[in-house]
This record gives C-alpha cells, sequence and structure tokens, in this order.
C-alpha cells in the first residue's frame, strides 16, 4: 500500500517511483495488491487494533477500501514494469481480482490470510502459472490442504513462503529452520516473505538454509503516512539487501564436496602427503618416522595420501628419492 498517497495521478506516480526503486536495488520483481474491501472483510468487521497501535483508527473497511489499488490502473503499471525490464506482480484477494490482475503477470502470488481461500486457490491453479504461497500463521495441516488443492486442481508449480504474520516482525521470530524442513516435506521452492524490519539477517539466514525467495516490503520514506511504511525498508536498505543476497547466493555454492579451483595451490603446498624424510636409495625398506614421514609438500613434489600409509610401511622402494620428495604407490617394488 505503499504506493498510496492521493489522487490517481499521484498514486501512479508513488508507484512508477517505487519500481524505479525495485530496479535500481536489483531485484527481480516487484510486487503490489489489488483488493476490493467488499471481497475480503465483513462490512462491520470494526476496527482493528495493530494499526490502533499505530494511531490508525479508522475501521478496517475503510483503511482497505481507501488503499485499494483502482483496476485501470495495473495495466499501466504492469506496461511500466515492463519498460523498466523487471517482472510485475500483484496479490489478488479474490476471483474478481485475480481476473483483472491475470493478463498482467507471469507468477501469482497468495497472501499469509488467503491460504485457505478455497474459490482464489482454484480460480489461480486453472491458470497453469507459477504460484507462490505465503505461510504466516498457518499450520501445517492447513499448508498440506492449499499444496493439495492446487495439485488437484492441476497445477504443480507450487513455491511456499516461510512468513511471521506480525508487522513488524521481530527478528527471534522468523522461524528460519521452517525453510528446510518445508523443503522436505513438501519437495517444493521454499522461500522467505519477511516483515522484520531488518535488511539483511533474515534473508541471509533464509538463503543459508535453503531459500530461494525473498519477499521485503519497501517505501521510499518510513515517515510517510500509512500503515505500512514504518516496517518497510528504505532504497538504500534495499538495495543492500538484494546485494548481499546475490553474494550469499553464490558463497552457498553447489552442496558438492570437491575440491575447488581456488584451493589447488595450497593444497598442493601445505596438504600433507607421504615425503622422503632422508635420501632414499633403490631396495631400501621404507619405515615411517625413519626415511619418510606424513609432511607438507611445500615446493617439493607431493607423494601419496596419507591414507596410503599401510600400503607403503615397510615395503622396498624401486628408485632413488631424494629427501623432501614425494613417495608415490608406483615407487615401490612388488
Amino acid at each position: 500500500s505503499n504506493w498510496k498517497c492521493g489522487t490517481f495521478d499521484e498514486d501512479l506516480k508513488r508507484a512508477k517511483e517505487l519500481i524505479d526503486v525495485a530496479v535500481n536495488a536489483g531485484a527481480d520483481a516487484v510486487k503490489f495488491q489489488t483488493y476490493r474491501p467488499e471481497s475480503i472483510y465483513v462490512p462491520n468487521a470494526g476496527q482493528s487494533s495493530y494499526l490502533s497501535k499505530k494511531g490508525i483508527d479508522d475501521n478496517i473497511y475503510d483503511i482497505f477500501e481507501y488503499l485499494s489499488m483502482p483496476y485501470e490502473m495495473i495495466s499501466q503499471l504492469a506496461k511500466y514494469c515492463k519498460s523498466k525490464k523487471i517482472m510485475f506482480m500483484s496479490t489478488p484477494f479474490s476471483i474478481s481480482d485475480a481476473k483483472e490482475v491475470n493478463p498482467y503477470v507471469s507468477v501469482h502470488k497468495v497472501a499469509s490470510n488467503e491460504i485457505n481461500h478455497i474459490r482464489l486457490l482454484e480460480f489461480l491453479s486453472k491458470t497453469k502459472k507459477p504460484i507462490i504461497i505465503s505461510t504466516g500463521a498457518s499450520t501445517y495441516t492447513e499448508i498440506d490442504f492449499a499444496v493439495k488443492l492446487v495439485k488437484k486442481n492441476g497445477n504443480n508449480r507450487i513455491s511456499l513462503l516461510q512468513c511471521t504474520s506480525k508487522y513488524p516482525a521481530p527478528l527471534e521470530a522468523l522461524n528460519l529452520m521452517t525453510i528446510p524442513k518445508m523443503k522436505s516435506r513438501y519437495s517444493l521452492p521454499v522461500g522467505l516473505s519477511d516483515h522484520s524490519t531488518d535488511p539483511i539477517i533474515g534473508p541471509l539466514v533464509a538463503v543459508g538454509s535453503g531459500a530461494s525467495i525473498i519477499e521485503k516490503h519497501f517505501t521510499l520514506d518510513r515517515n510517510l503516512p500509512g500503515p505500512d511504511h514504518p516496517f518497510a525498508l528504505i532504497p538504500s536498505e534495499l538495495k543492500s539487501m538484494v546485494d548481499s543476497i546475490r553474494i550469499a547466493e553464490k558463497a552457498r555454492g553447489s552442496g558438492i564436496k570437491e575440491i575447488l579451483s581456488e584451493e589447488l595451490e595450497l593444497r598442493k603446498f601445505a596438504t600433507r602427503s607421504i615425503q622422503a624424510t632422508r635420501d632414499i636409495n633403490k631396495d631400501d625398506i621404507l619405515t615411517e618416522g625413519h626415511n619418510f614421514d606424513i609432511l607438507r609438500p611445500g615446493n617439493q613434489k607431493r607423494g601419496a595420501e596419507a591414507r596410503f600409509l599401510a600400503s607403503i610401511q615397510g615395503r622396498k622402494s624401486c628408485r632413488r628419492i631424494k629427501v623432501g620428495q614425494g613417495i608415490l604407490l608406483s615407487d615401490l617394488k612388488g
């Protein structure tokens, strides 16, 4: 809702400024929300105690009515995103919203509180487009239901987001260890919808835990009027977050334990191997602690790996080996 500031033209200008911020930060996508109050809350839903604590005492229905994005703005924002080469997304909250959004998005997003919105999930599933489902304030039973429902309607292109439904969410409430557990339970991509105010800790721990999607609120200025500005990142923080994530993605690596090209030089110089500790003549018996030992070779030729010690101990040399040189299995008789 951080695009909302006044008239249609003012709102559109603010929304485009936010898109520019996302582009400059290096984000892959920028996501808005599309809703109408009558398809979310009952008319007499009353005040939100959460918002009242922030000094916003209006009826929640009126707040949602004020913050609802005009449908005619969707196409303009999608077109602007395309011109800026960033993915446009908008979370729908009803089938009517989804019908308006669907022509302009390649990926759908389901908000945490909509995880049990059966009709919306059915509609989105049938678009055959990938669906990202936030899981804030939900249980595995509820997530199981949503995932099975989407799959039942012919769509297996599902991702899940760990989320804590608190604005802002304390770092200690992010519960990021659910990310690898959900990956294992569902065999689906899992990410984090992060409502904490810290730009780095949640995203980086999530990426280290296997997250492949990070969602974060951002704003032009945290002091602007509105419910979502106070806990959102400012532009410099958003860029710092994205930059850190890109580095963390590389640092995570392939998961294959192997000798990397960056390690070869030091491995050759400093990893221990079987080296001659004195000159060894042909037919000399090789004895650990007498004429060879397990040492770092430095600039000398490396010998056999230490795990072959038992295969070398007590054998005869078939050639002359100078002090410091490595002893290989091919240097042994028999």
